[in-house]
């Protein structure tokens, strides 16, 4: 059969149905896998409801393939190019149960060469050459004749859109409430149908992206002011860590029956924070929504791409910034325009893999106190972790760290126990807590000159097999609270606290018992430093209440 196909001599409107064909049965077995529970055959109207549904995908995809396979010479290759991408997606879809938006597109093209390479796999690689490279291989070999005279043509391609708008005008007027149900329970469905989820999600993303780029960048907080340091007054040290796909429920601190902060448990200074959300799913999303002043329900990325960030306002009332990069993803923009460094381009022995570059998030710490003593005054330094990023779990800490096991040492999170994943993922955990633990005794060794901080909050959480769910990036709107809760962590010398007139009891009791969000990381942090502006919001501010509550010195 598929030697006579090949065989035919096809006009571009059968080429389109070919390829329809394909992406209503094989180029989308995810989304039937995942419908089947969803559509109930009861009957003769559920039956030809569940028949009616890879004929309205067929027409629906038919219509929307037409412009690709109108396009001469690019036809082929294009739909190639789909199919081959469209089972690249299927992998990730079926064993992670992601959804491809545009947050998903936006990881992709962000992504480097060692973040990329931990999902590779000889499966991914196998689902590919059967679902990808094979079929694009006989729809390449598919023989298509000329466009004829014009005429003609244009009669195959309007017949070919009455009949197809009509097939599908019938089924949604004799089932639409069968469609209106189901896609209103159902919102992911529109994130499942192959190629139309990446397509539509990549003109998204891109379309964005050159908004941004042709936009100028706006000032933030023009009259921002910080008052001038009384005579003898100690310089400000915070260092703020951004955690990378650490969820607050395997926290210690926060409840959790594991010691995965054994170090900061035995400390007693270390203030939890239970109820964090984050403002997105992925690290594209939360890290510029948690420096923007823009709060998690009016953030847009294109407007908080093209205006000043937190950093940015710090940077002009005179205070020293530095941001460390440990992340596969780089800091997203947050640091383009304040002092960075890429701590992996170092390759600091010991702390760096050789096979790809990945570091241990202790190389966050390599001769930071030589950038410290360089920074005399208020200073601020960001240190960005790849904390506990998947799926390769089993390299974001060294060997002699691990405390649990068995352990997952593969990037097949979906094939080990359950036990295993989650000791794995703990272990990382641990490490994070030990690097956290390590950073604060740094910052103790300057406590006699300077008054010093540590606040710890992480991006996004993670899914670790929960409903069938892996990794992140699910959409907030039906995104699980592994994905959406995050912990956050702070800790003050007793100077710094005094000083700063902060109630740390208050500010314990206020962890313990209120919801946070992402949103207030912007205000209390310009609240820390003293910041004067017309864009700092007290409410947001966490350390507001609880500043009033102490003494004054």
């Amino acid at each position: 059969m598929l030697r006579r196909l090949l065989s035919l001599r096809l006009n571009p409107v059968q080429l389109g149905w070919v390829a329809a064909l394909f992406f209503a049965s094989f180029g989308n077995l995810v989304l039937w896998h995942s419908l089947g529970p969803k559509v109930e055959i009861a009957g003769l109207h559920g039956l030809l409801f569940a028949i009616s549904l890879p004929v309205f995908l067929f027409c629906l995809l038919n219509l929307l393939l037409a412009p690709v396979v109108a396009l001469p010479y690019l036809r082929k290759p294009l739909l190639a190019l789909l199919v081959v991408i469209a089972a690249a997606c299927q992998y990730f879809m079926f064993e992670y149960q992601v959804l491809i938006d545009r947050s998903m597109v936006q990881n992709v093209f962000e992504t480097n060469q060692a973040e990329l390479g931990s999902y590779l796999s000889a499966p991914l690689m196998l689902t590919i050459l059967l679902l990808g490279v094979l079929p694009a291989g006989a729809l390449l070999a598919l023989r298509v004749q000329q466009d004829g005279r014009a005429r003609q043509v244009a009669m195959q391609w309007l017949a070919n859109a009455f009949v197809t708008l009509a097939v599908l005008a019938a089924v949604t007027l004799v089932f639409y409430k069968d469609y209106a149900s189901l896609l209103r329970n159902n919102r992911q469905i529109k994130d499942q149908v192959l190629p139309l989820n990446f397509v539509r999600s990549t003109h998204g993303y891109l379309k964005r992206q050159f908004s941004a780029k042709s936009q100028p960048l706006r000032t933030v907080a023009e009259d921002a002011t910080r008052a001038a340091p009384a005579a003898g007054a100690r310089p400000k040290l915070v260092i703020l860590v951004v955690g990378e796909t650490a969820r607050a429920q395997n926290f210690q601190l926060n409840g959790y029956h594991r010691a995965t902060n054994p170090l900061l448990a035995q400390r007693g200074d270390v203030i939890s924070f239970r109820n964090v959300a984050s403002c997105g799913t992925a690290t594209a999303v939360s890290l510029p929504c948690m420096f923007s002043r823009l709060p998690r329900a009016d953030y847009d990325e294109v407007r908080a791409a093209t205006e000043e960030n937190l950093l940015d306002v710090l940077q002009r009332t005179g205070l020293d910034i530095l941001w460390r990069n440990n992340n596969n993803g780089g800091c997203k923009g947050q640091c383009e325009r304040v002092p960075s460094e890429d701590m992996p381009a170092l390759k600091v022995a010991g702390s760096c893999l050789n096979q790809d570059g990945t570091c241990y998030d202790e190389v966050l710490l390599h001769r930071l106190d030589e950038r410290i003593t360089a920074m005399p005054g208020d200073a601020l330094i960001v240190l960005h972790q790849i904390g506990s990023h998947g799926p390769t779990y089993f390299e974001r800490y060294p060997p002699q760290a691990r405390v649990f096991s068995p352990t997952c040492d593969s990037n097949q999170i979906q094939k080990c126990s359950n036990e295993a994943l989650v000791n794995t993922y703990d272990n990382t955990l641990v490490y994070t807590d030990s690097m956290l633990g390590k950073t604060i005794e740094l910052l103790q060794s300057y406590s006699a000159e300077r008054d010093v901080a540590l606040v710890y909050v992480s991006d996004h959480g993670e899914s670790l097999g929960e409903r069938g769910m892996y990794l992140h990036g699910t959409p907030y709107l039906i995104a699980p609270k592994e994905q959406t809760q995050v912990p956050m962590l702070m800790w003050f010398s007793p100077e710094f606290a005094r000083n700063a007139r902060l109630g740390l009891a208050c500010l314990r009791a206020n962890a313990s018992e209120k919801a946070y969000s992402h949103d207030n990381l912007y205000h209390s942090v310009l609240g820390l430093f003293g910041v004067k502006t017309k864009v700092y919001q007290r409410d947001l501010d966490l350390f507001a209440a609880c500043r009033e509550t102490a003494p004054a010195t």
